[in-house]
């Protein structure tokens, strides 16, 4: 437990970073005249959006808090990759779609949230491919190390 806290609390900053930057892209993208946290009608939902921006910081703290505590997931030796990265996956779906929804990132309802779902899966599984490709890189370094040093 006392590890989940750690991960959880290291994961915070990053979420709030990374939350921050894409906000910031696209306040710029949209060539609006003030930083904005979120969707208008999230903003529309404070009194100021300087209480949209808070609110939408403790959101990114929380998605941030959500991937680095489910990244424990992949330190239980005795589970296979497969049952690792299924039980991976639920949790960080899990956790993250109601943040995303309450981030208003998209509205609660089923078109909307089948094709975030599709778009979530593709990051997933892209974002494995990745990790699965530099795991394989690194075992054949590690082999290759080993290997020179029998000689």
């Amino acid at each position: 437990m006392k590890r989940l806290i750690e991960r959880i609390l290291q994961g915070i900053p990053q979420g709030v970073l990374i939350g921050f930057s894409i906000a910031l892209v696209f306040s710029f993208i949209y060539h609006v005249d003030h930083f904005v946290p979120s969707s208008p009608d999230f903003v529309a939902r404070f009194s100021s959006n300087t209480v949209a921006t808070f609110i939408s910081a403790l959101l990114w703290a929380a998605m941030g808090g959500v991937f680095s505590g489910a990244s424990l997931i992949f330190e239980k030796e005795t589970w296979s990759i497969t049952r690792q990265t299924i039980w991976h996956f639920i949790i960080t779906y899990l956790g993250f779609t109601p943040l995303a929804v309450l981030a208003g990132w998209f509205p609660w309802n089923l078109p909307w949230l089948g094709g975030f779902t599709l778009i979530f899966i593709a990051m997933y599984i892209l974002q494995w491919i990745i990790y699965m490709f530099i795991a394989r890189r690194q075992i054949e370094q590690l082999n290759h190390l080993v290997k020179s040093r029998k000689k």
